[in-house]
């Protein structure tokens, strides 16, 4: 495979989220989708972290997922109770990162594993 450098490198990666059974009390289920995201420049990141510390209060809660939000782009795997696919929408998915602690887990989880590769993570 040869090397194409882009202006915008994105990728697609596994998310799983592990929440409370909703009808067996004290079981743990797993569910999963893909996520795409988009790299992140320094800068940018930067910029987001600054105008983050600038804010307080409400405002700075409102905003506490820019950083991820500015990455994410697409996913797969998302669906409705039909089980036909949701397009991906940002205003649902900073409603799903509001909505539990799991959710919240398990997709800044999986974006940070997504960002060191796995010899960084076992030290080689």
């Amino acid at each position: 495979m040869k090397f194409v450098p882009t202006a915008e490198y994105t990728y697609w990666w596994p998310i799983k989220v592990k929440m409370p059974h909703p009808d067996k009390s004290g079981l743990w289920i797993t569910e999963t989708f893909e996520m795409q995201f988009a790299s992140v420049t320094s800068d940018e990141a930067g910029r987001i972290r600054k105008e983050l510390a600038e804010l307080r209060g409400d405002e700075r809660t409102s905003h506490e997922h820019d950083q991820l939000l500015n990455a994410c782009r697409d996913w797969r795997g998302v669906v409705d109770d039909d089980k036909k696919a949701i397009a991906f929408d940002r205003e649902l998915l900073v409603t799903m990162l509001k909505a539990g602690p799991w959710y919240r887990q398990g997709i800044y989880e999986c974006y940070g594993n997504s960002l060191i590769s796995d010899a960084a993570r076992t030290g080689n």
